[in-house]
C-alpha cells in the first residue's frame, strides 16, 4: 500500500499545525500559499504576465460558481500548482493521485468518502474527474495538448475535517511533476485584488476548445470588445508581420481602447498571436480571421447595431441628486394624457373610467333618469400618448482619464440613443485646452459613429469651454427639447477665462439656464462635491456612479431623464 510521503518530510504536530493552518485561512475567505509552488482558496487566481511568480486572488470571482456551476459561493476549493511550461500527463497524474487517496483512507480508517467524484483534475493533456480519467485511461478528455503552466485541482464539498488531504495531494502532485521531469516554479507572492470592470471574451475565445468554434464568432467577439468592425481590423492590422505594414502602433491603440493586457493574453491563448521579443504578430489564424473581417465588415456591423439595440439594462446602483424642483419652467419629453370621446364605428381603445362615469351622470341629470346608465356616447377613451422627438446633447469628457472603456460606454450610449429612440444627437467633447463641436445634431448613424471614434483623450480638462461650446450649439440651431448630458470622471483643470478652472466650469454652467434645456450631470464619487455644486448652478439633476465604464448604468439614466 503506498504510504503518505508527506508524513516522511513533516512530523505529525508540524503536519497538524499546518492543516490548521489550512482551515483557518479558507474560513476566513483567504487564499494562501501552500509550500512552494501551490496556491490555495476559493477563488480565481490570475498570473500577473509581466511579473514571474504572482499570483492575483479575484476574491469577487467564486470558483465553484464560476467553473463548477455552483449555486452557493465557498462550496469549492481551488488549488494551482505551478510548474515550468509543459505537458504533463494528466492520467499517470490521475493513478498516483488514486493511490494517495486509497492510503489516507487507510490512514484514518474511513469509507469511501466517493473522492474520485468530488476531486476535478486538469492538466494541459486533459481534464475530468478523478473517475472518468481512471476509468478512460489511456484515452484524452478534452485533449488541449499544448504546454501549460499549472496542474489545475477543483475540490468539491470538502469538509473542514478533509482538509488534511489537501497536502497530501499537493505533495503527490509535486513528486509526480518531478518523475515526469517537470520543474516546479515558486510562487513568490500572492495578492488578494477585487477584478472591476473586465471585459472578458467568451469561453471559448479565451482558448478552450477555439477550434469548435468559427471565424465569425471570433470576428463578433472582438467587435463587441472593440466597439465596431473597423477598430477590429485597425487593432489586428497593427500585429501583422513586417513592422512597415503597421498603420497603427500598439502606443496609440492603448490611448484609444485603454489596457489592452487582458485582450492580447487571450488572443495567445485562441492562438491568433504569437509573442516575439522584438513585436507580438498575428499567427496564420491571426491573418485568417483579419482577412474575414475585411470581407464581413456590413455583416459585423449590422450585428453590432443589433446588439445595442437590444443591450439589457438591468436595475444600476448610482445616487442621484435632484435639482429640476427649482427649474422656472417644467420640461417633459411626452404629451400630457387627455381624454376625447371615440370616432364612429372605431375600435373604443383605453377608456378613461372616471371621464365616463362623469359623462354618464351628467347624461342622468339631464334627462332625469333615476339610474345612471353608461350609453356610447358616454365613453370618453385615453389619446394615446405620442413621445416626442429629444435633441440630445452629450457633453464628453475627453481628456486622458477617460481612455479606453470610460470612452466607449460613451459611445455606445450614444449610439444606442440613436438607434432606439427618435431622437438627434449631437457632441461637444472638451479636451487639453478646448472645448469642440466634435458633430452637430444628426440622424445618421454612420456619421456619428465615425465622428465619436475621432474622439482620442488625451491632455487635461478645460470643461468652462466645453459647456460653453454646447451652449453655442444650441443658440445656434433650433432644437427641439433639447436635453443636455455631461459626462466625465474628474474635475476641471484648465479654465476659461481666468487661472481658477472650477470658478470657470461654474460661470459656465449658469449660462446654461439660458438654454432652457433639461441638463444632467453623471461623475463619479470622488468628485461628488464640485460635481454637486456644478448641477446647482445649471439646475441639473445629478447621478454619481460606481463606474462610467458601466454602459447599461448610462443607458438607464437617460431612459429615466427621457420620461420625466
Amino acid at each position: 500500500m503506498t504510504q503518505l510521503t508527506i508524513l516522511e518530510k513533516l512530523s505529525l504536530q508540524e503536519f497538524d499545525d499546518l492543516v490548521q493552518q489550512i482551515i483557518s485561512n479558507l474560513s476566513q475567505g483567504q487564499g494562501f500559499r501552500l509550500g512552494e509552488s501551490t496556491v490555495v482558496s476559493h477563488y480565481i487566481h490570475k498570473p500577473n504576465r509581466s511579473r514571474p511568480g504572482e499570483i492575483n486572488i479575484l476574491v469577487n470571482r467564486d470558483a465553484g460558481q464560476e467553473l463548477a456551476q455552483e449555486k452557493l459561493p465557498s462550496r469549492v476549493i481551488h488549488v494551482d500548482v505551478f510548474h515550468e511550461p509543459a505537458r504533463v500527463e494528466i492520467f499517470p497524474l490521475a493513478r498516483v493521485l488514486e493511490e494517495t487517496i486509497k492510503a489516507y483512507q487507510t490512514r484514518r480508517q474511513t469509507a469511501s468518502q466517493d473522492y474520485a467524484e468530488r476531486i476535478f483534475l486538469e492538466t494541459g493533456t486533459g481534464s475530468g474527474n478523478l473517475r472518468e480519467l481512471l476509468e478512460h485511461a489511456g484515452n484524452k478528455i478534452s485533449a488541449r495538448g499544448r504546454n501549460r503552466n499549472h496542474v489545475h485541482i477543483l475540490l468539491k464539498n470538502f469538509l473542514q475535517n478533509e482538509f488534511d488531504l489537501i497536502p497530501c495531494l499537493v505533495d503527490t502532485i509535486e513528486t509526480e511533476l518531478a518523475r515526469q521531469g517537470v520543474e516546479i516554479r515558486k510562487v513568490e507572492s500572492i495578492f488578494h485584488v477585487e477584478k472591476k470592470g473586465r471585459q472578458t471574451l467568451p469561453v471559448y475565445f479565451m482558448g478552450f476548445n477555439p477550434d469548435q468554434h468559427n471565424l465569425w464568432q471570433l470576428a463578433t467577439a472582438l467587435t463587441s470588445i472593440l466597439s465596431s468592425p473597423e477598430d477590429v481590423v485597425e487593432f489586428l492590422q497593427a500585429f501583422q508581420p513586417g513592422l512597415f505594414r503597421r498603420k497603427q502602433t500598439i502606443t496609440n491603440l492603448r490611448n484609444k481602447h485603454g489596457n489592452l493586457r487582458e485582450l492580447l493574453i487571450a488572443m495567445v491563448d485562441a492562438g491568433l498571436l504569437k509573442r516575439g521579443v522584438v513585436a507580438d504578430t498575428l499567427t496564420r489564424k491571426g491573418i485568417e480571421l483579419l482577412n474575414f473581417v475585411i470581407q464581413h465588415q456590413r455583416e459585423l456591423e449590422s450585428q453590432m447595431r443589433k446588439i445595442l439595440r437590444s443591450v439589457s439594462v438591468p436595475r444600476s446602483k448610482y445616487l442621484s441628486v435632484r435639482n429640476t424642483h427649482v427649474k422656472a419652467k417644467d420640461k417633459r419629453y411626452t404629451y400630457i394624457s387627455k381624454t376625447t370621446a371615440p370616432m364612429k364605428d372605431s375600435w373604443l381603445g383605453s377608456i378613461a373610467v372616471p371621464e365616463t362615469l362623469v359623462q354618464a351622470a351628467k347624461h342622468k341629470i339631464l334627462e332625469k333618469r333615476s339610474t345612471i346608465t353608461i350609453k356610447r356616447e358616454d365613453i370618453r377613451v385615453h389619446e394615446q400618448e405620442v413621445s416626442k422627438p429629444v435633441d440630445v446633447c452629450l457633453i464628453i469628457d475627453g481628456s486622458a482619464s477617460m481612455a479606453g472603456p470610460k470612452m466607449k460606454a460613451v459611445w455606445q450610449l450614444a449610439e444606442h440613443l440613436l438607434l432606439t429612440t427618435r431622437d438627434k444627437v449631437a457632441v461637444v467633447v472638451f479636451q487639453e485646452k478646448r472645448g469642440r463641436v466634435v458633430i452637430p445634431f444628426t440622424r445618421n448613424y454612420t456619421r456619428l459613429k465615425h465622428a465619436l471614434r475621432s474622439i482620442h483623450p488625451k491632455g487635461m480638462t478645460p470643461l468652462a469651454d466645453g459647456i460653453t461650446e454646447a451652449i453655442k450649439l444650441i443658440k445656434n440651431r433650433h432644437v427641439r427639447n433639447p436635453l443636455l448630458i455631461l459626462i466625465t470622471d474628474g474635475v476641471p483643470t484648465f479654465g476659461k477665462w481666468t487661472i481658477n478652472p472650477r470658478q470657470d466650469a461654474l460661470k459656465a454652467a449658469d449660462g446654461l439656464l439660458e438654454t432652457r434645456a433639461k441638463v444632467i450631470c453623471i461623475g463619479v464619487a470622488s468628485n461628488r462635491e464640485f460635481l454637486e455644486e456644478l448641477a446647482e448652478h445649471a439646475r441639473a439633476n445629478l447621478y454619481i456612479v460606481d463606474n462610467l465604464e458601466d454602459r447599461a448604468a448610462l443607458i438607464e439614466i437617460v431612459r429615466k431623464e427621457r420620461k420625466y
